[in-house]
């Protein structure tokens, strides 16, 4: 009986734990320093959002919105999994989030597999165009970041590469940044876009690893299985050390509705000499 107990009590505390730290929200701060980075770049700053999995998530929108509006970032990332396969896409009100977002800053949105594995991938894709936000697909643009030129890709699910004219799109004299769902692709990415000045590469997918336990980088993610590499933070392989994979541990769950030791997460990242 008594070991009964002991086991609902430990299920109870369990379950309130999930239930309050899916609704907390950590915004976590890093530097990427970019050798003969512009004066005008110094200090300039990317908030990093990814896996919202709209109507899963339970962190407040208004909690959300005030911790994006208080990093005062010049340009937003979303990187995949704004929605969830689950729900129904033209009412989730995914599109409002993502204007709310672009009233503090330029935001730019990818896909991740919850879009296209969705079975409504059209009907997100026009949220998408016909929000205040640019969607990227398999493409490169130049953006202005503070009176500079920078590049920036957006790959499409799973996608890894680009074709060669696409890639000549790359300012090789300014900064170039990847957004791309996927983080256990990192060296594929570095492979693929070697040549090119690439300083970061942003992603999410890996859920933090779900369930963090102390001196253990994430327990399980999709793609990467048990004890996964690429979870949280800055990452860099030594074959190209001057590009940075930053992982967002991202705001909401799929499948496994708990997360342990693992609050909903933002980065903020902040260009430096």
């Amino acid at each position: 009986m008594k070991i009964m107990l002991l086991t609902i009590c430990l299920i109870l505390l369990f379950c309130l734990l999930g239930y309050w730290t899916n609704r907390q929200l950590e915004v976590t701060k890093e530097s990427l320093t970019i050798d003969a980075l512009p004066d005008t770049l110094n200090h300039a700053r990317i908030l990093h959002v990814s896996d919202i999995h709209f109507g899963r998530l339970r962190v407040p929108h208004k909690k959300l919105l005030a911790a994006a509006t208080k990093e005062k970032p010049d340009l937003i990332f979303v990187t995949g999994d704004t929605i969830d396969r689950t729900e129904d896409v033209t009412l989730s009100g995914i599109q409002a989030v993502i204007n709310e977002l672009a009233k503090i800053a330029p935001t730019y949105v990818i896909e991740g597999n919850h879009e296209t594995t969705s079975g409504q991938y059209e009907e997100w894709r026009k949220l998408m165009l016909d929000s205040q936000a640019t969607l990227l697909e398999n493409q490169v643009i130049s953006v202005n970041l503070k009176g500079q030129p920078i590049s920036l890709i957006g790959l499409k699910n799973g996608i890894t590469d680009l074709p060669f004219e696409e890639k000549a799109k790359i300012n090789s004299e300014y900064p170039a940044f990847i957004l791309a769902h996927h983080p256990e692709n990192f060296s594929l990415y570095l492979e693929h876009f070697f040549i090119y000045p690439i300083k970061g590469i942003f992603s999410g997918h890996a859920h933090g690893g779900q369930i963090r336990l102390p001196f253990i980088d994430g327990l399980l993610s999709p793609n990467q299985g048990f004890f996964p590499k690429y979870t949280n933070g800055p990452y860099q392989l030594a074959e190209k050390p001057d590009t940075t994979l930053f992982v967002s541990r991202g705001l909401a769950n799929s499948t496994f509705p708990f997360r342990i030791n693992n609050k909903p997460h933002l980065i903020s990242i902040t260009l430096k000499k």
